[in-house]
């Protein structure tokens, strides 16, 4: 099931109104069944009872869409697809998987050469070395929110450092508390958010052990919450001297691992402004406020953000995001050191 591409129109040029991180058709594969050995193809081509995997290799790209006379269209920023491109919801497939849990996923396709493109979005966490047997198969996606599965967050027991310099666990925060942040002194917490999700995939959090970066305990974040780091001396990473770095981008797996398995709760904390607060010490941003994450955002923290917040967009915290290739071996090391000095 196809889609002839839609005729560029300007408002598939500006930046996105939903967003998603999607894999790509071609990393999940029949490893037992009629199958056998076949990616994810067509839904009327797929066959109940079959057993797939994830790849190893996997990764998500941004699928950045916004919506126009009814349809989704493939935003300007987007990782995949082409500008002003028609994005079709094509399928629904439910699964059993190997811990005998659910999980479904929603097959979106693009158009483009050959067919054009398929993808899936994972309405559950899926993970490599599980065998997830196929067994429903449906052409209707169902109501869809096409929200991100990566969480911005604080894993349970963080500590936060107050307006007092006292330290308090980030679950045991209220809205009004007054949290100490870099750029506006003591501010009062608006809004906190939280999730529970199973640690696989892009849920399962990264571990920052203690004193890695001068964090007086071990730093429990979601794979994508960012760190503010400054960074001292020429041979910086970025061209300023403050660095946003997302949290799976230090991972060495040593000083800085991913740990997956069991359950973990998420805490999300806004703020009247984009801030950068401590968290067991050391400087970590608050959730920005911005059509991007808005859209990104699970439904129920989205709902909570529209209904506290309304359409207010934050100003940036000041700092340069650094991309996975500007972040090599040495310059991580360098990171560590420089930061565990302070």
């Amino acid at each position: 099931m196809t889609t002839s591409p839609a005729p560029s129109s300007p408002s598939a040029h500006r930046r996105a109104s939903y967003g998603c991180h999607v894999f790509s058709g071609q990393d999940l594969h029949v490893t037992s069944g009629a199958n056998l050995g076949d990616r994810l193809g067509p839904t009327d081509e797929l066959c109940e009872g079959d057993t797939y995997g994830l790849a190893e290799e996997a990764e998500v790209s941004k699928l950045a869409l916004v919506s126009e006379a009814g349809r989704l269209l493939v935003a300007g920023d987007s990782e995949i697809g082409r500008a002003g491109d028609a994005v079709t919801l094509a399928g629904r497939l439910t699964f059993m998987g190997g811990d005998g849990g659910g999980t479904e996923l929603v097959v979106i396709e693009l158009p483009g050469p050959e067919g054009g493109t398929r993808h899936f979005l994972p309405l559950q966490p899926m993970e490599p070395r599980v065998d997830y047997a196929l067994i429903g198969v449906s052409n209707d996606p169902g109501e869809v929110h096409l929200s991100d599965l990566t969480s911005f967050a604080f894993a349970r027991g963080t500590a936060i450092t107050l307006a007092s310099g006292a330290q308090r666990p980030v679950e045991d925060l209220a809205p009004g508390d007054r949290v100490l942040t870099r750029d506006h002194g003591a501010q009062p917490v608006r809004w906190i958010g939280t999730q529970t999700v199973r640690a696989v995939g892009a849920y399962a959090p990264v571990v920052i052990t203690r004193d890695t970066l001068g964090n007086a305990a071990d730093l429990i974040l979601s794979q994508h919450q960012r760190l503010f780091v400054y960074q001292r001396g020429a041979d910086r990473v970025t061209e300023t001297a403050e660095m946003l770095v997302k949290a799976a981008l230090l991972v060495d797996d040593d000083a800085v691992f991913v740990r997956k398995g069991g359950f973990v709760d998420y805490f999300t904390l806004v703020f009247d402004h984009h801030e950068v607060i401590y968290a067991e010490c050391i400087p970590v941003e608050s959730l920005e406020l911005s059509p991007d994450t808005r859209h990104s955002l699970p439904g129920e923290i989205a709902a909570g953000i529209e209904a506290e917040f309304g359409d207010l967009a934050h100003t940036p915290a000041f700092g340069t995001e650094v991309s996975g290739e500007q972040l090599s071996p040495d310059k991580r090391r360098k990171i560590f050191r420089g930061s565990a000095g302070r």
